[in-house]
């Protein structure tokens, strides 16, 4: 007979399926109503013969299929990440003696969740590793390995909301006097004038960069792929353009002589030299968003030239613009 009982504080269905299968999980749930809900909808499913039963597999072997689907369709940044956020969740579970997929719960998970704290990370921190771990299990539920995804009750850390940074004119002004490397200075005018990512510009080609018309166009290759996988093209200013030409002189084989890590290294040393310490590569791309939208570029328009992939990623910048009409309305008395 079909049954609900209390394990920890989250309910689980127990019930035998027509081949005589028993089946035991958690419902996610820690109110019983919800619990006996979703026991009657089982039963209702089982004699319609509509269930969908999930196939029970390792952890291991779907982490298995799952990478070689990361390393095809992913970036190379992206899988990365994946590989050793979900190592690290790995080894979690074969402490707990976790070893079936149909295993994870969300008292598994909140359990992980507490581990990660004790273990010195920031609730942020653990907030994006748990992000990355709910999306990985996404694809479990996609290939009908799981009913559902256990992440999707295991509440994130609050965070307060945190201020946007990037630079002022007057910032932008300091650091460019600071820098004495010609082929620096002009990696920061382009960057601050094009919003391009750090991976992005290092695989730029000069032939990606039209001089004439002034377009620069942000293309997928066999060995470089876009964060959102979209092309894109970015219209050039004439500084600019002027810039990208005596780059061209400088570094006539590509655009950008330097990887990824030694492009932040570099930005960085000469952005805490100008005394800004929490200036970042990735602050010039949000330097050349925030002044479009204070200029009154619409928001839409942004998120092309940014190659965000949702508006709702572009939207962080609506909060800048709000500032911005706040301040200039501040500066206005018209009673003096």
């Amino acid at each position: 007979m079909a049954r609900i009982f209390k394990r920890g504080k989250y309910w689980w269905v127990d019930y035998r399926l027509p081949d005589g299968r028993r089946i035991r999980r958690s419902t996610g749930f820690t109110d019983k109503k919800m619990a006996e809900l979703m026991l009657k909808d089982i039963e209702l499913q089982i004699a319609r013969k509509t269930l969908r039963l999930p196939v029970d597999i390792s952890i291991e072997a779907f982490w298995e299929r799952y990478l070689e689907y990361a390393r095809l369709h992913k970036t190379k940044n992206s899988w990365k990440t994946d590989f050793y956020v979900f190592r690290e969740f790995l080894e979690f579970l074969n402490q707990k003696n976790v070893k079936k997929l149909t295993r994870l719960t969300p008292e598994i998970l909140e359990k992980y969740k507490l581990h990660l704290l004790e273990k010195g990370n920031k609730k942020i921190t653990v907030n994006k590793k748990l992000r990355t771990i709910k999306a990985i299990i996404s694809k479990a539920v996609e290939w009908e390995l799981l009913p559902e995804n256990p992440c999707k009750k295991v509440k994130l850390f609050k965070q307060p909301e945190g201020r946007l940074r990037f630079l002022s004119k007057e910032e932008i002004s300091k650091l460019l006097e600071v820098i004495d490397r010609e082929d620096v200075y002009l990696y920061t005018v382009i960057l601050l004038n094009t919003g391009l990512r750090r991976a992005e510009f290092v695989n730029l080609k000069w032939e990606d960069v039209d001089l004439k018309t002034g377009i620069l166009r942000v293309v997928n290759r066999e060995n470089f792929t876009t964060k959102n996988y979209r092309n894109r093209t970015i219209p050039l200013s004439p500084k600019t353009v002027n810039s990208f030409k005596r780059l061209k002189e400088i570094n006539p084989e590509k655009p950008c002589s330097l990887s990824q890590d030694q492009l932040s290294r570099v930005i960085s040393h000469y952005a805490k030299k100008a005394g800004f310490h929490d200036v970042t590569c990735h602050t010039l791309r949000h330097t050349f968003a925030s002044h479009l939208v204070m200029n009154g570029v619409d928001l839409v328009t942004v998120k092309k030239l940014m190659g965000h992939l949702d508006l709702n990623t572009t939207l962080i910048y609506a909060k800048v613009t709000e500032e911005h009409k706040l301040k200039a309305v501040s500066s206005i008395d018209l009673t003096e």
